[in-house]
């Protein structure tokens, strides 16, 4: 009876211990075994996530480089063409200062001539006052329009 007895015995703890403790151990390992698998799975995600998140912000840093790249190349051409309506305003400038300087030249080079016409007639008169007012011979006549040639050019 004994042997039936520890069979009895060893049945009821196989029995208690499954019930009891590989049970409950098992189905503790079962959700620590499926926690680790979320974790696991968990973790590829945030990699595929991760590496989606660079790839996006690798193409927008290459879109902001490249809208830079317009920024730079629109601000050198307004700069070049800035540059360029100084440079034709300026040479403008020059041209319209370089003609009234011509004008003015030319105004004070024909209030030249007349003065200068106003003095030889002046001295025109002296002369022929002179010779009208003397007895000449030619060589005294010649000799009096240079006299007075010279006195009237050397007023001037």
């Amino acid at each position: 009876m004994t042997f039936i007895g520890q069979i009895a015995v060893f049945m009821t703890m196989v029995i208690l211990l499954w019930k009891y403790l590989y049970g409950p151990l098992n189905a503790a390992m079962e959700a620590r075994t499926a926690k680790i698998a979320e974790g696991l799975a968990a973790a590829d995600a945030g990699k595929e996530a991760k590496a989606k998140a660079e790839a996006e912000i690798a193409a927008l840093v290459k879109e902001a480089r490249a809208k830079a790249q317009e920024i730079l190349a629109a601000a050198e051409k307004r700069a070049a063409e800035i540059h360029e309506e100084a440079v034709n305003k300026s040479r403008d400038d020059a041209a319209q200062i370089v003609a009234g300087a011509r004008d003015e030249i030319s105004a004070e080079a024909a209030r030249a001539r007349q003065s200068l016409r106003q003095e030889v007639a002046a001295i025109s008169l002296l002369a022929a006052e002179r010779i009208v007012g003397a007895e000449l011979d030619g060589a005294r006549h010649a000799k009096l329009i240079d006299d007075v040639v010279t006195q009237g050019f050397g007023r001037a």
